[in-house]
Protein backbone atom coordinates (compact mmCIF):
# COMPACT_ATOMS: atom_id res chain seq x y z
CA UNK A 1 0.00 0.00 0.00
CA UNK A 2 0.99 3.55 -0.96
CA UNK A 3 2.01 5.97 1.82
CA UNK A 4 0.17 9.04 2.49
CA UNK A 5 1.92 11.88 2.56
CA UNK A 6 1.30 12.61 6.26
CA UNK A 7 3.39 9.51 6.28
CA UNK A 8 6.05 10.51 4.24
CA UNK A 9 6.61 13.60 5.86
CA UNK A 10 7.02 11.17 8.78
CA UNK A 11 9.23 9.12 7.46
CA UNK A 12 11.50 12.66 6.26
CA UNK A 13 11.61 13.92 9.48
CA UNK A 14 12.52 10.92 11.16
CA UNK A 15 15.63 10.21 8.71
CA UNK A 16 16.28 13.48 9.15
CA UNK A 17 16.88 13.33 12.63
CA UNK A 18 18.47 10.29 12.43
CA UNK A 19 21.18 11.70 10.19
CA UNK A 20 21.68 14.51 12.34
CA UNK A 21 22.24 12.57 15.18
CA UNK A 22 24.89 10.33 13.22
CA UNK A 23 27.23 13.81 12.56
CA UNK A 24 26.41 15.37 15.80
CA UNK A 25 27.17 12.17 17.96
CA UNK A 26 30.10 11.48 15.30
CA UNK A 27 31.62 14.84 16.70
CA UNK A 28 31.12 15.37 19.95
CA UNK A 29 30.90 11.53 21.09
CA UNK A 30 27.07 10.08 22.65
CA UNK A 31 28.23 11.26 26.23
CA UNK A 32 28.26 15.44 25.37
CA UNK A 33 25.73 15.22 22.55
CA UNK A 34 22.42 16.73 23.47
CA UNK A 35 18.70 16.47 21.97
CA UNK A 36 18.97 20.25 21.49
CA UNK A 37 22.34 20.07 19.63
CA UNK A 38 20.37 17.27 17.37
CA UNK A 39 17.57 19.19 16.36
CA UNK A 40 19.62 22.51 15.39
CA UNK A 41 21.56 19.85 13.00
CA UNK A 42 18.52 18.49 11.85
CA UNK A 43 16.58 22.20 11.43
CA UNK A 44 13.70 20.88 13.59
CA UNK A 45 12.83 22.35 17.16
CA UNK A 46 13.49 20.08 20.36
CA UNK A 47 9.81 19.77 20.69
CA UNK A 48 9.55 18.39 17.29
CA UNK A 49 12.64 15.62 17.73
CA UNK A 50 10.50 14.78 20.74
CA UNK A 51 7.49 13.79 18.78
CA UNK A 52 9.38 11.03 17.21
CA UNK A 53 11.81 10.00 19.70
CA UNK A 54 11.63 9.73 23.88
CA UNK A 55 15.51 10.61 24.51
CA UNK A 56 19.02 10.68 23.05
CA UNK A 57 19.12 7.05 23.85
CA UNK A 58 16.04 6.45 21.55
CA UNK A 59 17.75 8.39 19.02
CA UNK A 60 20.83 6.23 19.37
CA UNK A 61 18.67 3.18 19.17
CA UNK A 62 16.86 4.32 16.17
CA UNK A 63 20.13 4.79 13.98
CA UNK A 64 21.06 1.38 14.54
CA UNK A 65 17.46 0.04 13.82
CA UNK A 66 17.39 1.97 10.63
CA UNK A 67 20.59 0.37 9.49
CA UNK A 68 19.78 -3.35 10.89
CA UNK A 69 17.59 -4.44 7.86
CA UNK A 70 19.76 -2.40 4.51
CA UNK A 71 22.91 -4.49 5.99
CA UNK A 72 21.21 -7.51 6.61
CA UNK A 73 20.14 -7.60 2.97
CA UNK A 74 23.59 -6.71 1.88
CA UNK A 75 25.14 -9.57 4.36
CA UNK A 76 22.67 -11.92 2.69
CA UNK A 77 24.10 -11.27 -0.66
CA UNK A 78 27.74 -11.62 0.26
CA UNK A 79 27.08 -15.76 0.73
CA UNK A 80 25.05 -16.13 -2.58
CA UNK A 81 27.20 -13.79 -4.64
CA UNK A 82 30.75 -15.17 -3.69
CA UNK A 83 31.95 -18.96 -4.20
CA UNK A 84 33.89 -20.95 -1.44
CA UNK A 85 34.56 -20.18 1.79
CA UNK A 86 37.42 -17.76 1.70
CA UNK A 87 35.61 -15.56 -0.83
CA UNK A 88 32.57 -15.57 1.22
CA UNK A 89 34.58 -14.48 3.93
CA UNK A 90 36.29 -11.78 2.14
CA UNK A 91 32.94 -10.40 1.06
CA UNK A 92 31.90 -10.47 4.48
CA UNK A 93 34.51 -8.53 5.66
CA UNK A 94 34.49 -6.28 2.65
CA UNK A 95 30.37 -5.28 4.36
CA UNK A 96 31.75 -4.85 7.36
CA UNK A 97 34.37 -2.46 6.71
CA UNK A 98 33.12 -0.24 4.44
CA UNK A 99 30.25 0.03 6.74
CA UNK A 100 32.57 1.43 9.35
CA UNK A 101 34.19 3.62 6.31
CA UNK A 102 30.88 5.25 5.60
CA UNK A 103 30.37 6.27 9.44
CA UNK A 104 33.80 6.27 11.36
CA UNK A 105 32.97 9.27 13.31
CA UNK A 106 30.09 7.38 14.17
CA UNK A 107 31.12 4.35 15.14
CA UNK A 108 34.50 5.46 17.46
CA UNK A 109 31.69 7.80 19.13
CA UNK A 110 29.67 5.10 20.43
CA UNK A 111 32.32 2.15 20.69
CA UNK A 112 31.76 0.22 24.11
CA UNK A 113 31.94 -3.64 24.99
CA UNK A 114 29.28 -6.09 23.29
CA UNK A 115 29.32 -9.28 24.29
CA UNK A 116 29.07 -11.39 21.14
CA UNK A 117 26.94 -14.60 22.35
CA UNK A 118 24.13 -12.61 23.78
CA UNK A 119 22.50 -9.49 22.43
CA UNK A 120 19.50 -8.82 25.10
CA UNK A 121 22.64 -8.53 26.96
CA UNK A 122 24.82 -5.51 25.01
CA UNK A 123 26.03 -2.37 27.55
CA UNK A 124 26.30 1.07 26.86
CA UNK A 125 23.61 3.48 25.50
CA UNK A 126 21.55 1.65 21.86
CA UNK A 127 23.45 -1.30 23.36
CA UNK A 128 20.67 -3.88 22.36
CA UNK A 129 19.74 -2.44 19.03
CA UNK A 130 24.11 -2.92 18.09
CA UNK A 131 24.25 -6.26 19.30
CA UNK A 132 20.79 -7.12 16.89
CA UNK A 133 23.81 -5.22 14.46
CA UNK A 134 26.02 -7.90 15.62
CA UNK A 135 23.36 -10.67 15.66
CA UNK A 136 22.92 -10.17 12.13
CA UNK A 137 26.36 -10.66 11.53
CA UNK A 138 27.23 -13.52 13.81
CA UNK A 139 23.88 -15.43 11.77
CA UNK A 140 25.83 -14.47 8.41
CA UNK A 141 29.17 -16.27 9.53
CA UNK A 142 27.64 -19.23 10.97
CA UNK A 143 25.88 -19.47 7.42
CA UNK A 144 29.16 -19.04 5.96
CA UNK A 145 30.41 -22.19 7.63
CA UNK A 146 28.01 -24.33 7.73
CA UNK A 147 28.07 -23.76 3.96
CA UNK A 148 31.82 -24.51 4.14
CA UNK A 149 31.74 -27.75 6.20
CA UNK A 150 28.97 -28.87 3.59
CA UNK A 151 31.35 -27.96 0.64
CA UNK A 152 34.17 -30.25 2.62
CA UNK A 153 36.12 -27.00 3.24
CA UNK A 154 36.10 -27.58 6.53
CA UNK A 155 36.64 -31.01 7.41
CA UNK A 156 34.71 -30.78 10.96
CA UNK A 157 31.70 -28.32 12.53
CA UNK A 158 33.16 -24.68 14.07
CA UNK A 159 33.81 -25.07 18.17
CA UNK A 160 31.96 -22.31 19.84
CA UNK A 161 35.52 -21.71 21.26
CA UNK A 162 36.78 -20.77 16.99
CA UNK A 163 33.04 -19.21 16.51
CA UNK A 164 33.63 -17.61 19.36
CA UNK A 165 37.21 -16.08 18.22
CA UNK A 166 36.09 -15.37 14.67
CA UNK A 167 33.12 -13.38 16.51
CA UNK A 168 35.67 -11.15 18.32
CA UNK A 169 37.70 -10.88 15.14
CA UNK A 170 35.21 -9.37 13.41
CA UNK A 171 34.55 -6.71 15.52
CA UNK A 172 37.85 -5.52 16.46
CA UNK A 173 38.40 -5.47 13.37
CA UNK A 174 35.88 -2.89 12.68
CA UNK A 175 36.80 -1.47 16.10
CA UNK A 176 40.37 -0.96 15.09
CA UNK A 177 39.62 0.51 11.38
CA UNK A 178 37.32 3.31 12.72
CA UNK A 179 40.77 4.46 14.85
CA UNK A 180 43.00 4.64 12.15
CA UNK A 181 43.48 7.76 10.34
CA UNK A 182 44.42 6.38 7.47
CA UNK A 183 43.12 2.42 7.11
CA UNK A 184 44.20 0.41 3.91
CA UNK A 185 41.92 -0.32 1.05
CA UNK A 186 39.06 -1.90 2.23
CA UNK A 187 39.42 -4.74 -0.39
CA UNK A 188 43.15 -5.42 1.10
CA UNK A 189 42.03 -5.58 4.39
CA UNK A 190 39.52 -7.62 3.76
CA UNK A 191 41.07 -10.37 2.22
CA UNK A 192 44.08 -10.36 4.74
CA UNK A 193 41.09 -10.63 7.76
CA UNK A 194 39.78 -13.98 5.65
CA UNK A 195 42.58 -15.38 5.04
CA UNK A 196 44.03 -14.90 8.97
CA UNK A 197 40.80 -16.22 9.66
CA UNK A 198 40.82 -19.00 7.40
CA UNK A 199 44.12 -20.39 8.73
CA UNK A 200 42.60 -20.20 12.14
CA UNK A 201 39.36 -21.98 11.11
CA UNK A 202 41.49 -24.48 9.04
CA UNK A 203 44.48 -26.82 10.34
CA UNK A 204 47.77 -26.72 9.44
CA UNK A 205 47.71 -30.14 8.07
CA UNK A 206 44.52 -29.94 5.94
CA UNK A 207 46.19 -26.29 4.32
CA UNK A 208 49.13 -27.80 3.75
CA UNK A 209 48.02 -30.88 1.90
CA UNK A 210 45.71 -28.45 -0.39
CA UNK A 211 48.49 -26.75 -1.20
CA UNK A 212 50.05 -29.99 -2.58
CA UNK A 213 47.03 -31.05 -4.59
Amino acid sequence: MAKTPVEFLQAYRRDQILSAAREVIGESGYDQSSVDQIAKRAGLSRSTVYEYFSSKEEILKGSFAAHREPLAEALARCIHRAVGLEAQLTAFFEICLSRVDENREFFLAIAFPLPLDEASAAEGPGGTEFAMVIKNFNDTVDRILADGFERGELQRPISSTDRYCLGTLIVGAMSARCRLDAPPAVEESAASFASFALRGLVPTSEQGSKEGR
